[in-house]
C-alpha cells in the first residue's frame, strides 16, 4: 500500500448521515436513463456509464484533471483537498472557469457529492474497496486504483479505452512524449546529464524515492535517478526508496539536482527547513551549494496529465540554460 493509500485509509471517516443520504439516493437511481451509455467490465464488476454526461465528477482532484483531458463536460462543482482553497494553477484554468471546488480530502464528503448531483464519477481510489458501492448509489461511477505504485499513465489509458475516449487520451500521450523527447534531445546536445533525485524531508528524516512521478519525468528524459531512489536493492527506482537520518545525509553527495515538493504557495521548500539549513552536511552538498535544488507543486506528484507536463515543465526548466 502506498503513503497515498494510508494517508487515505487512515482518515477515512464517512459520516453516518452521508450513508443514509447515499442509500436514500439508491431508490432515485433505479430510474431508466434516455441516455447512450457504455457497459464496461471493470475489477469491480460490471458498470454502466452515460458516453455523453452533462455533470461530470472526479472523486480526487487528479480524477478532476483526467476528466478536462478527455473531454466531459463537468458538473459546476469538484472535489479539491481541505487543504487546499482552489484547484491547482497548473491545472488548465480555461476548462475550470465557472466550477467551484469543495473539500472531500482527506475527509470524503459523500453528503455534498449527492447534493451536486452528478451524472458519472470517476473514482481513482479503488484500493478503498467500500467507496466504489457508495458512489454507485449516488451516481454511475468508474473506480480503478490510481494509486497502486506502477506508471499511472497505463491506467489513464485503460480506462479512456473503457470509456470510449482512447483517441482523447492517445492524443495527450504524443503530445507529452514530443515534448519530453524534444527535451531530452536538447539535454543530450549540450552534454546536460546529471544525477537527479526526489528528495523530501519530515520528522527529522529526509526520504529519497520515486513514490512521487518525478521519477516517470526523469526517465521520459534519459536523466541517471539516485541508487537511493532503490528500495529494495533490485537496481530499478521504486516507490519505497531510502530514508536518511540527518547524520546520513552526506550519501546525497552524489545527486547533481533535487527535485522536492511544495505547497501551492511555495512553502515548506526543503531549503528552508531550519534544522537543514544549520546542518552541516546538508549545506555542503554539491547540489545545496550549487543552488540545485528546485521545487514543484507536490500535488504533481499524484499522476494526471495536467500534472506530469508540470513536472516536465519544471525540470526542464531547471536543467535547460
Amino acid at each position: 500500500m502506498t503513503k497515498h493509500a494510508r494517508a487515505i485509509r487512515a482518515a477515512l471517516a464517512v459520516s453516518a448521515s452521508a450513508l443514509l443520504l447515499a442509500g436514500c439516493a439508491t431508490a432515485g437511481a433505479s430510474s431508466e436513463s434516455s441516455e447512450e451509455t457504455i457497459t464496461v467490465d471493470t475489477e469491480f464488476g460490471e458498470v454502466t456509464v452515460p458516453t455523453e454526461p452533462t455533470a461530470a465528477m472526479g472523486f480526487y482532484t487528479t480524477d478532476v484533471d483526467m476528466l478536462i483531458t478527455l473531454g466531459y463536460e463537468l458538473a459546476d462543482e469538484q472535489p479539491i483537498r481541505d487543504d487546499w482553497e482552489t484547484f491547482p494553477s497548473f491545472f488548465p484554468q480555461e476548462a475550470l472557469e465557472g466550477i467551484t471546488g469543495f473539500h472531500n480530502y482527506p475527509e470524503f464528503n459523500l453528503e455534498h457529492i449527492l447534493e451536486v448531483g452528478p451524472d458519472f464519477i470517476l473514482n481513482g481510489l479503488g484500493y478503498e474497496t467500500d467507496l466504489h458501492g457508495q458512489l454507485e448509489d449516488i451516481a454511475p461511477t468508474y473506480t480503478f486504483n490510481g494509486f497502486d505504485g506502477g506508471d499511472w499513465r497505463d491506467k489513464f489509458l485503460a480506462l479512456a479505452t473503457d470509456l470510449g475516449r482512447e483517441e482523447q487520451a492517445q492524443a495527450w500521450l504524443d503530445d507529452y512524449q514530443a515534448r519530453a523527447e524534444e527535451v531530452k534531445a536538447e539535454l543530450e546536445s549540450q552534454g546536460i546529464a546529471p544525477v537527479v533525485a526526489d528528495v523530501s524531508f519530515w520528522d527529522g528524516q529526509l526520504s529519497v524515492g520515486c513514490y512521487s512521478i518525478s521519477c516517470l519525468v526523469f526517465a521520459d528524459l534519459g536523466l541517471e535517478i539516485s541508487p537511493l531512489a532503490d528500495g529494495d536493492g533490485d537496481g530499478e527506482p521504486d516507490n519505497t526508496g531510502q530514508t536518511l537520518s540527518l547524520e546520513q545525509i552526506g550519501e546525497l553527495a552524489d545527486v547533481d539536482v533535487i527535485f522536492t515538493g511544495v505547497s501551492e504557495d511555495g512553502s515548506g521548500f526543503i531549503g528552508d527547513d531550519e534544522a537543514l539549513k544549520t546542518n552541516a552536511l546538508w549545506t555542503s552538498l554539491p547540489a545545496v551549494q550549487n543552488g540545485q535544488v528546485f521545487p514543484y507543486n507536490y500535488e504533481m506528484s499524484y499522476g494526471s496529465p495536467s500534472g506530469q507536463d508540470g513536472l516536465l515543465d519544471v525540470i526542464s526548466e531547471a536543467l535547460l540554460p
